[in-house]
């Protein structure tokens, strides 16, 4: 539960080596946390991939402390989440939404915007060799391609870059320091 586990990558290798070996389905109960599975085998992941219905993603895709969903709860009046995005869902929700956009990443579609996306790959690529050699992969390509691949399927503004990746972040990296809003703490003072 601790996220300074994946900072250090041999530890983290070991672990999940470990767990593969001896538990590879474990019941986890942390400190702080509600109980989860942790599965740790790649096939075991694609079964549970592809039983849909039978694990679910609502009511808790992402992992929160007690504190911090007993915190949501009280400012949503008893919703353990504050947003309900599409990977949230299970169907028929997950169908239903997912479909208002899914004729967008159709091939047909997708072919049509392909000159775009390419010029947008090399533009990151003569970014990358203009770096010299050295970069943040991360905070320099990792990011901004794939948002600006989305933001073009989705007729988003290239100007719209920054405020959208803000709120990408802190959507998914709520629990993050470096990514939460700064009132994040405390979801009842917004």
């Amino acid at each position: 539960m601790n996220p300074k586990t994946y900072a250090h990558v041999d530890a983290f290798h070991e672990l999940f080596t470990k767990l593969r070996a001896e538990e590879p389905v474990r019941w986890t109960e942390p400190d702080g946390f509600r109980p989860f599975w942790t599965v740790s085998k790649h096939a075991d992941i694609m079964e549970v991939e592809r039983q849909t219905g039978k694990f679910l993603n609502d009511p808790r895709l992402t992992l929160q402390s007690i504190e911090l969903e007993e915190e949501v709860k009280k400012f949503t009046g008893g919703e353990a989440k504050l947003i309900r995005s599409l990977v949230d869902m299970d169907d028929p929700d997950h169908r239903d939404y997912r479909g208002l956009t899914q004729a967008w990443f159709m091939p047909p579609n997708l072919k049509a915007i392909s000159v775009r996306v390419d010029a947008l790959a090399e533009k990151y690529i003569d970014r990358l060799e203009a770096k010299g050699g050295e970069c943040d992969f991360v905070s320099d390509v990792a990011v901004w391609y794939p948002l600006r691949v989305i933001m073009t399927v989705l007729g988003v503004p290239e100007e719209d870059e920054p405020i959208m990746l803000k709120l990408t972040q802190e959507l998914f990296g709520s629990t993050d320091p470096d990514m939460k809003r700064p009132d994040a703490t405390e979801p009842s003072k917004r």
